[in-house]
């Protein structure tokens, strides 16, 4: 039943006339969202609806409600605005068909983000195609250079979404998201939804490629390079987010560059911390570090702190000592790692993560930390490499 739907709304997609976008202030021609908002607008289910005002408003941001009623008139059903709250029946005819389930939202008027448009597309599909079967989905994690950001509840319908070409990623190898699409967007997602033939292919051999490969390219030497030291904080941050790829954990954050927050120790500082389990190091934590550490350093020197590093095979073995600094590439840089150690003295004892501290040894941070960081107290075990 559910294929024979499908079929008819394709139909109805090449046969109805649709109605010129000329009624439309804001969409011309030469619009890359042009064809899409022409068929969205003529299809017999009017799935996407201009403003009374003449305009589209291409730029404008989707709220829950309005992408919700767009997908319930591309599954091919038109309840009507309700009288008190308008988007009601909607809502009501999505949680009917499943594409939402009571509780996903606490308010329908809020913006959607990307990874809260994966879940419905995905459920939709479900409606309208069936079950499809999928393999191999974290290799859409391979290829995204923030896939760290899904939010867990959401990733499997990223990875879908992705891996179907129905919301696929940016030039720059990331999703986004937590980011909020545009009505102009956002009709390239409802094409995509109802004509397959519109989805981009997955080809994960060739994303792979470019993105690792665009990822040397931002290391030391690399084309792409932006050096840490006279860069922007924001600049630098965000050059080292980009190379991040696993959930290992870095600073500054985001918040911390936006709201002023981070460390003024040195022109260039960072820091985070890689973890491990009964396994080994988790999984991209270890090469992430070292990434850092290749933006600024060159390979022989990485290599002395790596070799002293991967000496620890899981959370139940330890480094050889508690703290340890390494001056690094003729002095310029200084790395200390530290070891966590949780439930010390007892039967329960981990070292669970190694914290990590990059600096600059620029003269603000010799003359007015550096002392202070390196002294070694009598209670710490603690090494200095020079």
């Amino acid at each position: 039943m559910k294929r024979k739907v499908i079929s008819l709304l394709f139909v109805f997609v090449f046969i109805v006339p649709v109605y010129a976008t000329t009624e439309f202030t804001d969409v011309q021609s030469d619009h890359w969202f042009y064809d899409n908002v022409n068929q969205l607008v003529g299809d017999s289910r009017a799935i996407i609806k201009g403003y009374p005002d003449g305009s589209f408003r291409p730029s404008s941001q989707l709220s829950k409600d309005q992408f919700i009623t767009m997908v319930v008139r591309a599954a091919g059903f038109e309840p009507g605005n309700a009288s008190e709250y308008w988007a009601q029946n909607y809502i009501d005819q999505a949680i009917s068909l499943g594409f939402l389930k009571q509780g996903d939202f606490s308010d329908y008027r809020s913006t959607i983000n990307r990874e809260e448009m994966s879940m419905i597309i995905v459920r939709a599909l479900d409606y309208l195609e069936g079950t499809i079967a999928f393999s191999d989905l974290n290799q859409v994690n391979d290829v995204v250079l923030d896939a760290s950001d899904f939010t867990q509840a959401y990733e499997t319908y990223i990875q879908k979404t992705y891996k179907l070409g129905i919301i696929t990623g940016y030039p720059d190898h990331t999703f986004k998201p937590q980011g909020v699409l545009t009505r102009a967007e956002a009709s390239a997602v409802l094409i995509r939804l109802i004509q397959p033939s519109e989805r981009i292919a997955f080809d994960y051999e060739s994303l792979y490629g470019q993105v690792h490969g665009d990822l040397e390219s931002h290391l030391l030497g690399g084309s792409n390079w932006v050096n840490p030291v006279t860069a922007s904080d924001y600049a630098s941050a965000q050059e080292d987010w980009g190379l991040i790829e696993s959930d290992m954990s870095y600073g500054p954050t985001e918040y911390q560059v936006e709201h002023g927050l981070t460390s003024k120790q040195s022109l260039d500082y960072a820091d985070g911390a890689f973890e491990y389990d009964e396994n080994g190091p988790k999984e991209g934590h270890l090469e992430d570090f070292e990434r850092l550490l290749q933006r600024r350093l060159p390979q022989d020197q990485i290599d002395i702190v790596m070799e002293y590093v991967r000496k620890k095979m899981d959370k139940y073995t330890y480094l050889e000592h508690d703290e340890a600094f390494f001056y690094l590439d003729n002095e310029r840089y200084l790395v200390r790692l530290h070891e966590v150690v949780t439930f010390e003295g007892t039967k329960y004892e981990q070292a669970i993560a190694i914290n990590f501290n990059i600096w600059y040894r620029d003269t603000s941070f010799i003359s007015e930390y550096e002392e202070d960081i390196t002294q070694i107290m009598p209670y710490k075990d603690v090494v200095i490499y020079r």
